[in-house]
């Protein structure tokens, strides 16, 4: 597969047309590319963020791209980028959420699972939550999750070990509902 930077393109595109074919692969890309931010960060307004700060590196980029359309693998790789480099600078440089938690009680089952969930994946290094979202969410192999992060499959596996043994940790500490073991099923 050939790289979709354009080294050689020699055509410059007009402003007006630099924007018309940039505006039709946002509205193509990135209402996907919001939901992996999101899965990613677990917080709807930081994956607006980081949305925008890929699409503005993308843009900065277009005229040295090509084949347009098929750049969504490309969109995923910068904002995967963008994620682990944001979460490398110091909190305190990042805007935090002070909105109080709503009360769990009134909250239903499947949404208090799913902030759990979202709380354990948090707790997890950029890198190791990058992992995991390429590995089960996106349902990548190894090797495709490691070209992604441009690392070794060796990373991958072990990112993906560690990632899973700190879940499995923070889960069981929030009472997170454990698979039952053989015999379990038997005995009750």
């Amino acid at each position: 597969m050939l790289h979709p930077l354009a080294w050689e393109r020699g055509d410059q595109m007009s402003d007006m047309e630099r924007q018309e074919e940039f505006t039709e692969f946002v509205l193509s890309i990135g209402p996907r590319l919001h939901q992996d931010a999101y899965r990613m960060c677990g917080d709807w307004h930081e994956a607006e963020d980081l949305t925008q700060m890929t699409l503005h590196k993308l843009y900065r980029r277009w005229d040295l791209l090509s084949r347009h359309d098929e750049l969504a693998g490309y969109a995923r790789q910068a904002l995967l980028h963008t994620f682990c480099s944001e979460h490398r600078r110091p909190h305190w440089t990042r805007e935090v959420s002070l909105a109080e938690v709503p009360d769990m009680r009134a909250v239903d089952d499947l949404v208090e699972d799913r902030m759990t969930l979202a709380d354990a994946m948090r707790r997890l290094g950029p890198r190791q939550r990058a992992v995991v979202i390429l590995r089960f969410w996106a349902d990548l192999s190894v090797e495709q999750t490691a070209a992604a992060l441009g690392c070794s499959t060796g990373t991958v596996t072990s990112q993906t070990h560690r990632a899973l043994l700190t879940l499995r940790h923070t889960l069981s500490r929030n009472r997170w509902p454990a698979e039952p073991r053989p015999g379990e099923l038997l005995a009750a």
